[in-house]
């Protein structure tokens, strides 16, 4: 019965892990086909003073 427990827990460990990778290269995989979007104040608008 223990064993059957820690074979489980250790699916569900690797089901984590598994899906965590593909979350983090996913992210990635985003942010580099997305350019990031500039936030006002961080150039790009011309502004005149006066």
């Amino acid at each position: 019965m223990a064993g059957l427990l820690w074979q489980r827990r250790s699916q569900v460990g690797c089901c984590l892990l598994i899906q965590g990778a593909l979350l983090t290269v996913g992210l990635g995989v985003e942010r580099l086909l997305h350019p990031a979007i500039p936030t006002p104040g961080h150039g790009g608008i011309a502004r005149t003073r006066g």
